[in-house]
């Protein structure tokens, strides 16, 4: 075991003394080992990173056969991960975010070729990273930029791509892989709009909506290329190569992830929104877009848990109770994201009037419901007004009568009168039977003078 641990230190310590002669950025890959990643559980892009960064730590201890890895105690491999993530701070000097993935696809890399359940203590590697000094620096979009970015997209294909990840907040790596079969048209009160199944045909598939501006995009997108000759099918792709007249049946093909990404960086440069940055990364190129939904929905008041849903998140423990119908999700998007998440001038203007009439119409309607009920009242009062002149007149009748009956106490006849107008007087409202109680008491003070 001992002679296996000295052997594992000399064959380490020969590939220091390689990586220390070598430059920092090995100049060609291809002279060592070339690993590829072709696990099926990740992604396409995961893999194409995680074989970029395998191959840059292999290069950089000028690695020609892997066979000796597969010997190695865990204890030099994390030495050797140690000095690579070193190597990537002080000389590279990478960001923490890069090395992180780094470190990931070299875990990954040497849990795949050895046959034993190696360990590694990764939080002691960890440590050796830089500080993340630009976390949460970065910051959405604003309305005013996008409608730059729009200005200067002269064809349908670059509009469509800014308003889909704008007013989805889908990842930008998710726009290559739209099929005209992933959209579905949905009628709305504010019109038609496309439920969008974003990565359909991969686990993490979820649905995002888009609103009336980015629906119309797409049909006139659409219309363009079917009016050109092209025969539009289920899997046909949504965002497609450029084309001419003699091109555009025969050689549709998907834009890349890269090409995509090369368009929206392109549209950002040309409209002068990357030279308002105080500072790189300031707005970054997809979590702009997706940051700009975030902030956007759930302001203007969608439910934050519909927001995540619509925006590929996990939601965590509540994914596995949380079950709203497809028709709640939409009236919530529609109800309150839509609007605010429409980019052209004259549609905003067109929302605010719509807006400010629905506030009057709706100040009108309170008003007249109040002129009803002031209505009503008075209405009340007068009829109140009418009984009490008409109870005020039985009371002046009743005090003569009563005035005339005592001048006859002697009389039984008299004095069933008598109790007969008392029964009247009690029936009186309070008001009223005090004041024609007072005025029998004047009569009989009056008398007795």
């Amino acid at each position: 075991m001992a002679v296996a641990e000295n052997n594992n230190k000399r064959l380490y310590i020969d590939t220091q003394q390689a990586s220390s002669s070598s430059s920092s950025s090995p100049s060609s890959l291809s002279t060592y080992y070339q690993y590829e990643v072709t696990t099926g559980s990740l992604s396409e892009k995961t893999k194409y990173c995680y074989t970029h960064h395998i191959n840059e730590f292999l290069a950089y201890f000028k690695i020609t056969d892997i066979t000796p890895l597969h010997e190695f105690t865990p204890k030099v491999i994390k030495q050797m991960v140690k000095d690579y993530v070193i190597h990537l701070r002080d000389v590279r000097k990478s960001a923490r975010s890069s090395i992180n993935v780094a470190v990931a696809a070299i875990d990954h890399f040497f849990y795949i070729i050895r046959d034993d359940d190696y360990k590694i203590d990764w939080k002691k590697v960890r440590l050796e990273m830089p500080p993340d000094e630009n976390i949460r620096r970065d910051r959405a979009y604003t309305v005013e930029e996008i409608q730059k970015m729009l200005s200067v997209c002269h064809r349908l294909r670059e509009k469509v791509i800014v308003l889909i990840l704008e007013s989805t907040g889908m990842r930008i790596g998710a726009v290559h892989t739209l099929k005209i079969g992933d959209l579905s048209p949905k009628q709305t009160k504010q019109g038609k709009i496309y439920k969008i199944d974003v990565y359909s045909e991969s686990s993490k598939h979820y649905s995002a909506y888009c609103n009336v501006e980015t629906t119309e995009a797409i049909d006139s997108y659409l219309k363009e290329r079917t009016d050109d000759g092209e025969i539009i099918k289920n899997d046909t792709p949504l965002i497609r190569n450029l084309y001419n007249s003699l091109s555009v049946k025969s050689k549709v093909k998907k834009l890349s992830d890269a090409q995509i990404g090369y368009l929206v960086d392109r549209i950002v440069i040309l409209s002068g929104v990357k030279n308002t940055f105080q500072f790189t990364g300031e707005a970054k190129r997809g979590k702009g877009f997706r940051k700009f939904y975030k902030t956007q929905a759930e302001m203007a008041g969608m439910k934050p848990i519909n927001v995540e849903l619509t925006h590929g998140h996990s939601i965590g423990m509540s994914g596995h109770y949380y079950r709203p119908q497809e028709s709640e999700v939409l009236n919530d998007y529609m109800a309150h994201a839509s609007d605010a998440l429409t980019i052209d001038p004259n549609q905003r203007l067109q929302q605010k009037v719509q807006q400010l009439e629905g506030q009057q119409a709706q100040e009108i309607a309170m008003l007249k419901e109040k002129l009803k009920s002031y209505d009503k009242t008075l209405a009340i009062h007068e009829e109140y007004y009418e009984k009490s002149e008409k109870t005020f007149a039985e009371a002046s009748k009743l005090i003569q009568q009563l005035g005339r009956a005592y001048m006859g106490l002697d009389d039984p006849r008299r004095l069933k009168h008598i109790e007969k107008h008392i029964n009247k007087i009690n029936d009186l409202p309070p008001a009223l039977r005090i004041v024609v109680l007072e005025a029998l008491k004047d009569k009989d003070s009056q008398g007795s003078d």
